[in-house]
């Protein structure tokens, strides 16, 4: 066999050395994919070359744009949201502050329309802008006089309101004295003088009542919004004016009324139409309106900017829209054409995949792969091995090389086995043919005195003998010839038995001691096939044998024992254990710890193997210096 190889090698090597094998095909395949891929890039290259054009304008001068567009939107906007609450500004720090945003804003956009070209359409707006400025300042100087007007109005009605208080301290008094007089000039039957009293009270009373009610119209007519209210107002405080200063005529003559006639001549002054408040109310609805009217037109000019700005935006944003559907229209002719190489190289990769690689190669590799595994397992196969003037028909040629090898290999371990056997086989043939001489010779004598029915007993123990042998003999030919590879129903107890019996002559030579419990025949079936099944009983007893060599104690154990899912045999021995760094080795190829040429060291490997073909398990259930045992873990019949 081994020459046979030898002069396979050397054809198979010249072979490859001119056939297109498997690395030519693919070769050539993947030279087409890279083809198709090379081809894509140069499609992809002109494409986004011209792409790269089209975004480097819009990136250029498009996008600028828009960006410029978008600024100067959000400035206009910006200036449009301030125009209104700018007129609505109540007070002189609350306008200055809008003020100070509304004149940031319009720099922002001044400037930005700077930025453009003087000629350009955008560059025609900074003139409008100007304008905003100037109506803005215009707005500044009636806001001032509006503001001016109304806090001047306001620190008049504060003192207003004080003059009123000291006018109603000063009045107290009096109206105390007049009431006293009163009642004096009464008890004293004065009529006359009592009366003269009295009118001075009324007169009194109502100069201050009269004074209280201008205040209050004063302070109304500051407060006023509207022409309308504010004439209103004015009519009141005319009435109540006059009125005042009748009531104070009359008082004229009245020295303790001198401070009343002073405090209420200072509210007469205020409510003067010409020189008081009145005029100055009249002056801040002048400038009130005219702040209005600067704020619609300041109004008018932001929305007339801002309808430009959007118009130019509008133009822009064509412009931009434009450029990009250019460079959609090179995008999808770009993307139409890799889309056609792409399905060109994909019908082209699934042919190579479907029609080479799956049905061909794939395929191949699954057989050898099952054939490795087969071989690996110890399991003979029947599959033909994928043939062919490539890489995996050397492969294939190599495994069925190997199997056959391999099959050599377990059998001559078996044959090695049985040689081992050979001293004990020797001495279980030679007691029997003793007998049978000794029978012969004695069944001649009975014969030749007459006594042919004694002689037929020496026939019968002649016959027992010679089916002893026969069986014996039987039994070493079926542990010797190739196994089924079709699991059934087996009695793990009748193999164990037939194990031991090919291994009887070692006990009885090397005296070991041999403690064997086994169920009856029947209750410990397993799914196996029985010759192999024995072959891994006596690999295991032949090893507890060796393993008790040169021991004081040398005893082996044989264990059966049915389980619920099937059975379990478990062989022990008292050596001296297994070194735990040859444990996670023991079943594989090869591996012995026995002296060279006591061995091959397959003896596990095979069983281990042969175990898990039946779909079960084998390890060391435990090892030390008192010894190891072997379990072997099988299932039972469905």
């Amino acid at each position: 066999m081994a020459a046979m190889m030898a002069v396979d090698h050397p054809g198979a090597a010249a072979t490859r050395d001119w056939r297109f094998g498997i690395g030519a095909r693919l070769a050539l395949a993947f030279i087409a994919i890279v083809g198709l891929a090379v081809g894509a890039c140069v499609v992809g290259w002109l494409s986004y070359e011209r792409l790269s054009g089209e975004l480097s304008r819009i990136a250029n001068e498009q996008m600028p744009q828009l960006a410029y567009s978008s600024r100067l939107s959000t400035a206009g906007a910006d200036i449009g949201s301030v125009t209104a609450v700018l007129a609505g500004a109540e007070t002189r720090s609350e306008f200055n502050e809008i003020r100070a945003i509304y004149a940031e804003r319009l720099k922002l956009l001044q400037s930005l329309l700077a930025e453009s070209d003087s000629n350009s359409p955008v560059g025609a707006l900074l003139p409008l802008a100007n304008g905003i400025n100037d109506n803005l300042r215009q707005i500044d100087v009636a806001a001032g006089k509006r503001f001016t007007l109304l806090e001047a109005m306001r620190s008049d009605i504060d003192e207003l309101r004080w003059v009123q208080a000291d006018l109603l301290d000063e009045a107290e008094p009096l109206v105390e004295d007049i009431r006293f007089n009163i009642e004096a000039e009464t008890r004293n039957s004065q009529g006359a003088a009592a009366l003269a009293e009295q009118r001075k009270s009324e007169a009194l009373l109502t100069a201050v009542s009269q004074a209280n009610l201008a205040t209050g119209l004063i302070g109304r007519l500051v407060n006023a919004t509207t022409a309308e209210e504010v004439q209103e107002t004015n009519a009141f405080l005319g009435d109540s004016a006059d009125e005042l200063a009748n009531r104070l005529g009359t008082l004229g003559n009245w020295p303790d009324s001198i401070t009343v006639r002073q405090l209420s001549g200072r509210i007469l002054e205020q409510s003067n139409a010409q020189t008081g408040i009145p005029n100055r109310k009249r002056s801040e609805m002048i400038e009130a309106a005219r702040l209005t009217e600067l704020a619609g037109q300041n109004g008018r000019l932001v929305d007339e900017l801002g309808r430009k700005i959007a118009a130019e935006v509008v133009a822009i944003e064509a412009s931009a829209n434009a450029a990009a559907k250019r460079a959609a229209a090179a995008i999808d002719t770009g993307r139409k054409l890799l889309a056609a190489i792409a399905v060109l190289s994909v019908v082209l990769a699934l042919g190579i995949g479907i029609f080479y690689v799956q049905r061909n190669l794939l395929s191949r590799i699954r057989l050898l792969a099952d054939e490795a595994g087969a071989i690996s397992s110890g399991r003979p196969t029947a599959a033909a091995l994928p043939e062919g003037a490539d890489e995996l028909g050397d492969l294939a040629h190599a495994l069925t090389m190997f199997r056959q090898t391999r099959d050599e290999l377990v059998q001559s371990a078996k044959l090695a086995a049985l040689g081992q056997m050979a001293a004990g086989i020797g001495h279980e043939l030679n007691q029997p043919l003793a007998a049978i001489r000794a029978h012969i010779h004695s069944g001649s004598t009975l014969i030749s005195r007459g006594k042919g029915e004694q002689a037929l007993v020496n026939l019968d123990k002649i016959k027992a003998l010679t089916g002893r042998m026969a069986d014996h003999i039987s039994h070493i030919r079926r542990f010797a010839r190739r196994p089924d590879a079709k699991l059934r129903p087996t009695d793990i107890s009748s193999c164990v038995r037939d194990a031991l019996a090919l291994l009887e002559h070692r006990f009885e030579e090397e005296g070991v001691v041999l403690d064997v419990s086994l169920p009856d025949a029947g209750r410990a079936n397993v799914m196996a096939e029985p010759v192999r099944l024995e072959q891994v009983a006596v690999n295991l007893v032949a090893n507890a044998l060796d393993a008790v060599k040169g021991q004081p104690e040398r005893h082996v154990s044989v264990l059966v024992e049915p389980d619920g899912a099937g059975a379990r045999l478990i062989v022990g021995d008292t050596g001296m254990g297994i070194a735990p760094t040859d444990v996670g080795a023991v079943f594989d190829p090869f591996f012995t710890t026995k002296p060279v040429g006591s061995g091959l060291g397959l003896g596990l490997s095979i069983s281990y193997n042969i175990v898990k073909d039946f779909g079960g398990d084998i390890s060391i259930l435990e090892t030390g210096p008192q010894g190891t045992r072997f379990l072997v873990s099988l299932k039972g019949p469905e």
